[in-house]
């Protein structure tokens, strides 16, 4: 739809109301109405930026996916490791390449106003931001992986989960200076080329991952180890086919845009850093969720981290949903067309809703299947199936209400309300680890903490939507009101 198109919709739902309100041919107002949404369809453009970013969000996943599968004919001990090493590598990586791919939201803001150079200082603001991020990544990288060794976990579990972590995050700078081009590219419309280096990195990694884990075609059998430098590699070589790409745009060269305005990288960080708080404070819950389910026991453990992996089918592509309306959010804001956020949203999230619908009925139906890919052929092979085919139970109950924390949640990240995403979650995610605390050392039991775990999804989604539809977050701004002229 064109500009002048999305301001006439806006006049006439105004007359509609005025009519309507005055009880004037009631026929014919609902007629028009019934137009009017019809004409505000942005359903199509919606798709089209989603399918790519899907197959993206997908591509990470079927990552995961492949280590997982690989790790179970290697050992039990490592499949139930890489459930809380990964997540908590994703925690901390998640600040850092949340905060540094927030300049995808800046260039997006900034393709939505025709502006060719502040796409590109957005693209160097996020730049700069993974270079910090990736020297802070690698010295605090083997501090933080010896916590493993206290968590109370058995033995070469917890082995396993110091190796696989330390690695994987000091080798933090490629996946994080990867999301700030990623974004740039995203956030200017090109989300074709982020899948295609995403799946060039899946490529590698699948492959390394089976030859370093099982010492296939010559390489060492390395265990979890291998999967963790398979996982790094294929970072490294994203992150320079990104690189290769913004020099080929002349974003390097831009001598302009590759200088350090100090006010702007200010504001950036003003709004990316609550970002990136905000993805690893959810991190961080649901990685405390796993080390309190480990302390159960390895099949308990294993179980869980099985049913996230298959939760991730339908979590990924249901990111890419959010990312894709997140970026026509930015788009519409940029052009200073905000009345049109609101169709943008609830049409993104009803089909959000029925991806998750769909996924939710296969879990619930084929649970037992679904858990028997990834729970190996050991002796406790068939109690971790038994376990996660109930716990799938739970991961189709609370997809239902995933698709509002995921879609609104990025609408309301892309419209600059970073901040009190951060401060609500903050807020949220302590309630749900002090009630999970307390279940641990009163009753400890696999049902009851997989029952809080549904109802902290189920609050949030909650307090997401009546966010949005408060309407508060048309009074921030993400770009200067300079940038206008």
């Amino acid at each position: 739809m064109s500009e002048g198109a999305g301001l006439t919709g806006n006049s006439m739902d105004a007359a509609l109301l005025f009519n309507i309100l005055h009880h004037e041919e009631p026929v014919a107002l609902m007629k028009e109405a019934l137009r009017i949404t019809m004409t505000i369809n942005h359903i199509p453009r919606l798709l089209k930026l989603a399918g790519p970013m899907i197959l993206s969000s997908s591509a990470v996943t079927l990552m995961q996916i492949i280590d997982a599968i690989v790790l179970s004919r290697h050992s039990s001990e490592a499949i139930a490791a890489i459930g809380p090493s990964g997540m908590a590598v994703i925690l901390f990586q998640g600040f850092l390449f949340g905060t540094a791919g927030y300049a995808g939201t800046f260039a997006a803001h900034s393709h939505g106003r025709s502006d060719a150079h502040g796409v590109c200082a957005s693209a160097w603001l996020g730049i700069y931001t993974a270079l910090a991020a990736g020297i802070l990544a690698l010295a605090v990288a083997w501090p933080l992986a010896q916590l493993f060794l206290i968590t109370g976990h058995e033995p070469q579990v917890a082995r396993d989960e110091c190796s696989y972590f330390w690695i994987c995050m000091a080798g933090s700078f490629f996946p994080v200076i990867g999301s700030a081009f990623a974004g740039w590219l995203s956030g200017s419309g090109r989300p074709v080329i982020v899948t295609g280096v995403t799946f060039v990195s899946f490529v590698v990694n699948a492959l390394l991952a089976w030859g370093l884990v099982m010492g296939e075609w010559g390489l060492p059998r390395m265990g979890i180890t291998g999967a963790a430098l398979a996982t790094v590699i294929a970072q490294a070589v994203a992150a320079i086919l990104y690189a290769l790409l913004f020099a080929r745009s002349g974003g390097f060269a831009n001598s302009v845009a590759r200088q350090l305005d100090w006010v702007e990288f200010h504001r950036f960080l003003s709004l990316a850093l609550p970002m990136g708080l905000r993805i690893s404070g959810e991190l961080a819950a649901w990685t405390l969720f796993l080390v309190v389910v480990g302390r159960l026991g390895t099949v308990e453990l294993a179980a869980s981290s099985i049913a996230f992996r298959i939760n991730g089918t339908a979590f990924f592509p249901a990111l890419g949903l959010g990312q894709a309306a997140g970026i026509l959010v930015a788009h519409a804001r940029g052009a200073g067309h905000d009345d049109e956020i609101p169709a943008i949203v609830w049409q993104s999230l009803l089909i959000c809703e029925l991806w998750m619908l769909a996924m939710a009925s296969m879990f619930a139906g084929a649970s037992a299947p679904l858990m028997s890919i990834f729970a190996g052929s050991g002796p406790e092979s068939v109690r971790i199936i038994a376990t996660g085919s109930l716990l799938m139970k739970f991961v189709a109950f609370y997809c239902l209400f995933d698709a509002a924390n995921v879609m609104i949640g990025c609408v309301l990240a892309s419209a600059g309300e970073t901040s009190w995403l951060a401060r609500t979650f903050l807020v949220c995610s302590s309630i749900f680890l002090i009630l999970l605390w307390l279940i641990d050392r009163v009753n400890p039991g696999l049902m009851a903490e997989w029952t809080l775990a549904t109802l902290f999804v189920l609050v949030t989604a909650v307090i997401w939507s009546l966010r949005f539809q408060s309407g508060l977050w048309r009074n921030v701004k993400v770009l200067r009101e300079v940038n206008c002229l």
